[in-house]
Formats: structure tokens, C-alpha cells, sequence
């Protein structure tokens, strides 16, 4: 009897680590975690809106998207949820609906439920607490979805410097939804820089594609161990030990016996218990090489990584630990998209492969593939390889060998363009511009077309052989120029703006005006025909200006009170100009008798030979007047009343109407 009670407390022993190991293999733990993927979603009150004869509204649509699509990704993905303006109004409304976080990625789309746009945009706000979330230089994916342009003052291209020093291997993807191709191309300084995707989307078909391969994207650009075979032909991959007792599963390109193991790939396992028993009924485990706790029994495994698949079935014994190889046929193909002579990896590649020899009666398929250099698993067969970079596009077939893992380099015929901007001759260079690069094109507006965009410090733009049309803006600033660029050839250009910096203040006391922080101010250039006004607001503004002749407007409070003066800016000049409008800060009163309610009133004031500058249903209204002479009339339920003023610059004023 004792032999037998020890016998069974043995077994329960085996048993208790065997069920304690397989739940720490279950549990997502954090050095296992992959790279991120933030959605930061627009939950301003305009996201109720519907796309043409779409049946949902458009942030409807974006979760049924996110629901389809956010289960596909790899168990270990760090998937995370920001959003803004879907609690109240306002431009202080974000959220972090979710940290990023392995494990359940589909509560995404449950957490938008109850989504509610109501708010405003902020969506540089938005874009910036998901960056906040992101450790620094974390290789994360940020996918932002928003339906307009930023608008509480923010510009969301400034926060580019920060993700340079911050985070430089963060990809920011954007699904702007229903913009007009003006505002969505601002939105390229996101994306440009960090080697995104933007995404136009005009209809609910167009938002769900567009999300399906973001998440593709990020799916594929998992971290992976340098590959032996990065460079050039394919070498035999050294295992490694069995990371504890247990099952370790191998997965091997072409004959178990004879192929060649990939542990560096992020093969997905589904392991199934058969014929029921305590264990759980199923788990899942990532790498072309992992150990786990399998209890005796038999299981089927299922082994995935990118086109290829494979199952079998095993028994599993009370052994401390055994290796089971399960075999993939097929062989994966390292493609690399390299610039020309400079032999160069190019980042933000997009790789398509598609097979050359598929079967007449079977439906079409393709692999996308993403960055400088990427590995696809695929059958043995024939495929035409696609790399594209921008308006770049160069196909090269190559052949996958089961077994085998093939280097497929594709050249792209490129230069490179590198931009540095400089406010004047003989000063610092410059940080917040922005670059557009145009070509020329007779089909597009006003004869060019835009091909790339950036708020880089210091960009570099991979171009096709060509001339270029460059323009650089910095402020009110914008200075154009012409570049031809050859294929393999580095040209790099200095920009000088020859600008100015001109401080606007406003002189009046704060005594004197109703709202001292009302005050718009109208720039108008002088010297250039079809120059445009440029606008600034606040009793101190900044504006940079290109050097030339201007009149200064400023226009203080609601009412009249304004002032000008005409300047004339030179290169390089750091100036202060003050403006004071000749007005007086006004209130108006009613007398009435004691006793007497007045009920009802409405004020009205115009100037004595010209048109109404003020009207007010308060009852005393205070206001900036500018000075001239003025008929005030106030009317109320009881009686009206009028008297004419004359109004000087610099005094407060009282102005009682209904005296005897």
C-alpha cells in the first residue's frame, strides 16, 4: 500500500510541473513579446459620417476591419488602442484604450463597441500619446485612421523630429478616409519619413483593404534573428539546445530528414491534444524551435509559416525529453532591393511575389513583403518578384527549391537626393521644413505631380533618374528649385532661404481691450503680384518671412479697432513690430427707473455716417471702439433710446444712454 501511495504522489508530481510548465510556455511573457502595433482612431464627431452608399458609419466600418483583420497577427504582437474627441469636446480628449499588449488582439475591435465620435481632431495629440506609449528605439507599427486634418492648432509633421530621437524604428502607416487629395498629401510627412503606407480610402471596400494590409505588414515584419544566409546562398543552421524538458519541435524546409531547419523564423505551431485528457484541448507556440511541456499522450501538430504548411500527428511518451521534425515543402526566397552602383538597401520597399506556374483552375495568389530586405517561405515553383519604391518598379523572376533558402537581389535604378535648409548665408541649419519633390507631368494640375514629401531634418529622397522640382517651406517661406539626379548618384543640396523673423506685438494695455488675446494679424506682401496673405493670431506672434516689402494688419477684439504699417524686411533681420489701434475699450448702460425691470434688450452701435460695427443683447456690453464718431441705439420691450458719441483713442469710456 505504501508502494503505491508513493508511486502515485509521483506521478502526481510529474504531473503538477508538467501542468505548471506548460502554463508558463502559455502565458505571453515579456521578453518573448514582438514589436507593437498601435491603432490611434478618430473619434471626432465627423467619424459618424458615411462614405457614399455605404450602410455604416465610417469608424464602423474601421472596427469591422480591425475585427477581421487583428486576429491574423502573430501571437507574440504587442497590439495596442489610442484614441481622441470620443468622450467629450474639446481638444484634450485622448486616451490610451489599450498599452500595448500580447495576447487577445480581436478586444480591439470590442473595446470601439461603444465608440462614440463626438470631439474634435487632435490628431497630433493622438499620434503623440501612442508614441508615449512605445519604449524608446522599440520597432513598433503605428496605424493612425482619422477622416481630416488636425484641427486643434497642432501640426502633426512636428512631432517627426521627435520620432527621429525617439523612436527611429517606429513605421507610421495612415488610413485617411474620405480627404480631399490636397489635405491627405500633408499627411505624407508621416508616413514618408518612417516608411509607411498612406492609404486614400473612399469607400468601406477600400478602409477594410487598407487595414487587412497594414496588419499583413506588420504580421511579416516580426523581429527575426539575422539569417545565416542574409547575403547569399543558403547554409545549414545550427539548432539550438532544448530550452528544458519536453517536446522540442523543429521545422524544416524540404525532407525532415535531410532539409534544412530555419530556427530563426517565426513559424507558427498549433499543437492539439487527441483523445481528450486533463491537458488543455489546444495551445500555440512561435520560432522554428521551441521546447514544450507536452505531457504523454498523442497530439497533432500543425506547423505554418508564410505560403507553406504542415501537419502530423505524434505520440508522446513519458521520456524527460524527445524532438519531433516536422517538414515544410517548400524553400523561401531573401529578397533585397538594392540602389544601383551604390549597392545600397533601400528602406520602404514594397516586395510582391506572385507564382509563374500556378495551376489553370486555382485562384490567384500573391505574398506581400515589406523593407530593404525580407524572407518569404513559398512551394518550389517559378515566381515573378516585384520590388516597387515609390514610382519605382523593377520585376526579376527567380526560383524557389525546396530546402533551399535563395538570395533574389533586385537594383533599382535610383539616386539619392539629400536636402539641408538654411534661414541665411553663414547660419544653423534649419529643422522644421518641409520638402516636396515634384516631377513633371501634363496630365496633373498645373502641369506637375508630387512624388515624395518630408518634415526630415535632413532628408534623403531614393528617386528615379530624372529632373526634379524642390520646394522647401519653412514658415511663410518657400523657396523652389530645380535638381537632376542620375542612377546610382548621391546629389546632395543647400538651400538658402534668405528669410527674416519678424515678432508681432500688439500695444494695447490690457485695460484697454475686451479680450487681449483676440488679435489676428494679416501679412500682405507688397513687391509680389501673386503673393498671399499670411495670417498669425495672439497679442505676441512670430511669423518667418522672405525678404521683401509688406503691410502689417492687425485687427484687435471683434468690433473695428485695427491698425497698419508698411515694413520693408531684410535677409537675415530679427525685428519688432508693435501695432496700437486708436480705440477705447466702451461700455454701454441703460438707465431706467428705480424699480423698472428692463427686459429684452438689444443694443445696436454704428459709425454716424456708415454701417452697424457692434450689436449685443447684453445688458451692459463692453467693447474695443476704434475712435470716430458713433450713434448708439438701444431698444427694449419698454421704450428705445438713441444718442450719438464721439470716441477717443486711449480712454476708457461709459456711455449712458436713456438720460434725460
Amino acid at each position: 500500500m505504501g508502494q503505491e501511495w508513493l508511486r502515485w504522489l509521483s506521478v502526481a508530481v510529474v504531473l503538477l510541473l508538467a501542468g505548471t510548465m506548460w502554463l508558463a510556455a502559455a502565458l505571453p511573457a515579456k521578453a518573448a513579446e514582438g514589436p507593437a502595433l498601435t491603432v490611434v482612431m478618430d473619434g471626432s464627431g465627423s467619424m459618424w459620417g458615411k462614405l457614399g452608399t455605404e450602410r455604416l458609419a465610417k469608424f464602423q466600418v474601421v472596427r469591422q476591419g480591425l475585427a477581421e483583420a487583428l486576429p491574423k497577427l502573430p501571437a507574440m504582437t504587442r497590439v495596442g488602442l489610442v484614441a481622441f474627441g470620443h468622450r467629450r469636446t474639446g481638444c484634450q480628449d485622448v486616451e490610451v484604450m489599450r498599452a500595448p499588449e500580447a495576447g487577445e488582439p480581436g478586444r480591439i475591435a470590442d473595446m470601439l463597441n461603444d465608440f462614440n465620435p463626438k470631439g474634435r481632431g487632435p490628431v497630433a495629440a493622438g499620434l503623440q500619446t501612442a508614441l508615449e506609449t512605445l519604449p524608446k528605439d522599440d520597432p513598433g507599427t503605428i496605424l493612425l485612421v482619422h477622416d481630416d486634418l488636425d484641427n486643434c492648432q497642432q501640426n502633426p509633421c512636428a512631432l517627426m523630429e521627435s520620432v527621429r530621437a525617439q523612436h527611429p524604428r517606429v513605421t507610421i502607416h495612415v488610413l485617411s478616409i474620405g480627404l480631399n487629395p490636397a489635405d491627405a498629401r500633408q499627411m505624407q510627412c508621416l508616413t514618408v519619413p518612417t516608411n509607411g503606407q498612406h492609404y486614400v480610402a473612399t469607400s468601406g471596400a477600400q478602409i477594410l483593404n487598407a487595414i487587412a494590409e497594414v496588419v499583413e505588414i506588420a504580421a511579416r515584419t516580426q523581429p527575426r534573428a539575422p539569417s545565416p544566409t542574409a547575403g547569399g546562398p543558403a547554409a545549414s543552421a545550427v539548432l539550438p539546445e532544448p530550452s528544458g524538458p519536453g517536446v522540442q519541435l523543429v521545422a524544416m524546409l524540404g525532407q525532415s530528414t535531410s532539409g534544412t531547419p530555419v530556427p530563426d523564423l517565426p513559424v507558427r505551431w498549433r499543437i492539439e491534444r487527441l483523445g481528450g485528457g486533463e491537458a488543455p484541448a489546444a495551445s500555440r507556440a512561435e520560432g522554428g524551435a521551441v521546447t514544450l511541456p507536452l505531457g504523454p499522450g498523442r497530439y497533432a501538430l500543425t506547423a505554418e509559416l508564410d505560403a507553406l504548411s504542415a501537419r502530423q500527428e505524434i505520440d508522446v511518451s513519458d521520456a524527460p525529453s524527445a524532438r519531433v521534425q516536422l517538414s515544410l515543402s517548400g524553400g523561401t526566397l531573401q529578397m533585397a532591393a538594392l540602389a544601383g552602383r551604390m549597392n545600397k538597401p533601400l528602406d520602404g520597399t514594397r516586395f510582391i511575389i506572385r507564382p509563374l506556374e500556378a495551376p489553370a483552375n486555382a485562384a490567384s495568389s500573391s505574398w506581400l513583403a515589406r523593407g530593404p530586405r525580407a524572407e518569404i517561405a513559398l512551394p518550389p515553383g517559378r515566381y515573378e518578384v516585384v520590388a516597387m519604391l515609390g514610382s519605382i518598379r523593377v520585376v526579376q523572376e527567380a526560383q524557389v527549391i525546396a530546402g533551399e533558402r535563395r538570395a533574389a537581389e533586385l537594383r533599382l535604378p535610383v539616386g539619392e537626393l539629400e536636402l539641408l535648409t538654411f534661414p541665411n548665408e553663414g547660419s544653423g541649419r534649419l529643422e522644421q521644413v518641409t520638402y516636396v519633390i515634384q516631377e513633371d507631368d501634363p496630365d496633373a494640375p498645373q502641369g506637375r505631380r508630387e512624388v515624395a514629401r518630408s518634415a526630415a531634418a535632413r532628408p534623403v529622397f531614393a528617386l528615379p533618374a530624372g529632373t526634379y522640382h524642390v520646394i522647401a517651406s519653412h514658415g511663410a517661406v518657400e523657396l523652389r528649385d530645380r535638381v537632376a539626379i542620375g542612377a546610382g548618384e548621391v546629389v546632395r543640396r543647400d538651400l538658402v532661404l534668405n528669410s527674416a523673423e519678424i515678432n508681432l506685438a500688439s500695444g494695447i494695455v490690457p485695460r484697454l481691450a475686451s479680450a487681449p488675446d483676440d488679435v489676428q494679424w494679416r501679412i500682405v506682401p507688397l513687391d509680389k503680384r501673386d503673393g498671399k496673405a499670411i495670417r498669425a493670431y495672439g497679442e505676441n506672434a512670430r511669423v518667418v518671412l522672405a525678404a521683401g516689402k509688406y503691410r502689417i494688419e492687425g485687427r484687435f477684439g471683434t468690433l473695428n479697432a485695427e491698425a497698419s504699417r508698411d515694413i520693408a524686411v531684410a535677409a537675415g533681420a530679427r525685428e519688432t513690430v508693435s501695432l496700437t489701434p486708436p480705440a477705447a475699450r466702451v461700455r454701454l448702460r441703460l438707465v431706467s427707473e428705480p424699480g423698472e425691470a428692463v427686459s429684452d434688450i438689444f443694443w445696436k452701435v454704428r459709425l454716424a455716417n456708415g454701417p452697424i460695427v457692434w450689436s449685443s443683447t447684453e445688458s451692459e456690453p463692453v467693447g474695443l471702439l476704434q475712435q470716430g464718431n458713433y450713434v448708439i441705439e438701444v431698444q427694449t420691450r419698454q421704450a428705445r433710446h438713441e444718442r450719438s458719441a464721439d470716441i477717443r483713442a486711449g480712454a476708457d469710456r461709459v456711455l449712458i444712454v436713456g438720460e434725460n
